[in-house]
């Protein structure tokens, strides 16, 4: 072979390899925040579910466009909203019953940041003995703990942002 055909092999081969090694590199860890959420085929809420990831599931994020990340996990690659994956794996299984986790995650408030501490965390058998006290009715107690025991449907909150245009939805 030829010295001037071997560096314009080399160069080529070069050229390939810096224009791959992004691809490569790009590979990320990341981990799903909540159960149920959607690996979609392409990168957009209304695009087809592939499948529903359980939160703690490992992705490798491969290519990043807009609020969409595209993952590859369990033999599958698809499209997932950006904010539904944490670089961090979950400790633990938090937020799976509340509306506020529903919403993206785990979210966490400081009890200074609500009109209450009990308020989130709904009522303790002290904070109830406390509102009998103070002649919160047995009703209203039942009220409190029946909006604890609540669930939100996984299609239902889905529509509820797809009309408010919120989270993937938002333009």
């Amino acid at each position: 072979m030829p010295k001037s055909l071997f560096i314009q092999f080399s160069m080529v081969l070069l050229g390939l390899a810096m224009l791959l090694l992004p691809y490569l590199a790009t590979a990320e860890t990341w981990y799903v925040k909540k159960s149920s959420t959607k690996l979609q085929a392409e990168a957009s809420a209304r695009s087809k579910i592939l499948s529903r990831l359980k939160q703690g599931t490992r992705v490798e994020v491969k290519k990043k466009s807009g609020k969409f990340f595209q993952v590859s996990t369990v033999g599958k690659t698809g499209w997932i909203f950006r904010f539904k994956l944490s670089k961090k794996a979950p400790a633990e299984r938090q937020g799976e019953r509340d509306v506020l986790g529903a919403l993206g995650g785990n979210q966490r408030m400081a009890a200074r940041e609500s009109a209450s501490g009990s308020s989130i965390r709904g009522l303790s058998p002290i904070s109830e003995q406390h509102a009998r006290k103070k002649g919160a009715t047995s009703e209203s107690i039942q009220a409190v703990k029946d909006m604890e025991d609540y669930k939100v449907r996984p299609e239902a909150l889905d529509r509820f942002l797809e009309e408010g245009k919120l989270g993937e939805y938002s333009q």
